[in-house]
């Protein structure tokens, strides 16, 4: 049996709920990410800044005070006014074929990974695809 603890990404980068958006908008520029765990100072996983609540957010502050504006405003809101509290998370020890129906049915682009409430990775789409990849290159 596989499990979750099999694909997913460990090398985690992750912000705090008090990070700005503008903070978090640069990170995910410069890493080409579109999700981020957010973690409190124990390294629990409180949230996740995903690519299209990011976008949602910034038009809203487009349209409430303009472009000439919209950096000052990014540097002024904390990322936990943005982020996504309620989302599924997944243990380690989780099945693959679940964690997949998971996917499947709400559409994530990501889940996070806890175990004791800490942030121990996170499972995308894309981790799914390369092991099909693989699975596929492995039967020929």
């Amino acid at each position: 049996m596989q499990t979750v603890a099999d694909l997913m990404i460990t090398n985690l980068i992750t912000l705090r709920e008090t990070d700005s958006l503008a903070t978090a908008k640069a990170l995910m520029q410069e890493k080409h990410i579109r999700n981020i765990p957010i973690v409190n100072d124990k390294e629990e996983w409180v949230g996740m800044l995903t690519q299209r609540e990011y976008l949602r957010h910034a038009f809203h502050l487009v349209s409430q005070f303009g472009t000439q504006q919209l950096s000052k405003k990014e540097q002024q809101t904390p990322i936990t006014n943005v982020m996504t509290k309620d989302m599924q998370t997944l243990s380690p020890d989780t099945e693959l074929s679940v964690a997949a129906e998971y996917f499947i049915e709400h559409k994530y682009g990501s889940l996070p990974v806890t175990q004791d409430n800490k942030l121990v990775g996170i499972l995308t789409p894309i981790d799914f695809v390369k092991f099909a990849s693989k699975m596929l290159k492995d039967a020929t």
